[in-house]
């Protein structure tokens, strides 16, 4: 049996190396950004950043702070300019029933509830992009490591022929350079 190297598999470039490549497409997609990618789009990328920022205390405490100011300039300052008779007959520029506050209010959850569909749509198309990159990436680990063990088991072939040839060789040479001695005298 003659023996023969075991070449490795072929590499596509540095690509081929990096166990993370198919990952990429938040980065690198064919013909511009990824149709999976989450954000590929400039109102996807707004949506999520918006999304992302009202989900926050910061966002909270700020809305608390407009609505406390709103109230305090609309009935607490005209209230302190004209003394109780600018809190009794309601001489803001938005009177008691703050339509105009309640108009910002439902602006406002209507762009939120927008913003959050959007950016919930875009983070599906990142999550399905994911899982299958990481399947793709599970099915290539497989067939490499299938390889190796295939390789692996030829080279232990190879090892055992070789064995048999060195143990074979070795008894040869053994017996053209040393002699069989005759019994010894009695």
């Amino acid at each position: 049996m003659a023996v023969t190297a075991v070449q490795p598999p072929p590499q596509q470039g540095a690509a081929a190396l990096d166990p993370m490549r198919h990952h990429k497409h938040y980065k690198e997609a064919e013909g511009g950004g990824s149709p999976y990618a989450g954000g590929s789009s400039f109102m996807e990328r707004v949506s999520e950043a918006v999304a992302s920022g009202m989900g926050t205390v910061g966002f909270l405490v700020v809305s608390s702070a407009i609505i406390l100011a709103w109230v305090l300039a609309n009935h607490v300052i005209h209230f302190l300019s004209d003394s109780w008779e600018g809190l009794l007959n309601g001489k803001g520029f938005d009177p008691a029933p703050f339509i105009l506050l309640n108009l910002v209010f439902s602006a406002v959850a209507f762009y939120t509830g927008a913003l959050v569909i959007i950016a919930q749509k875009a983070q599906t198309r990142t999550d399905k992009a994911n899982e299958e990159a990481a399947a793709k990436h599970r099915d290539e680990l497989s067939q490499y490591q299938s390889d190796l063990l295939k390789r692996n088991t030829d080279l232990t072939e190879q090892i055992h022929t070789l064995s048999e040839k060195l143990s074979a060789l070795t008894e040869e040479v053994h017996e053209a350079t040393c002699p069989r001695r005759s019994a010894p005298p009695a």
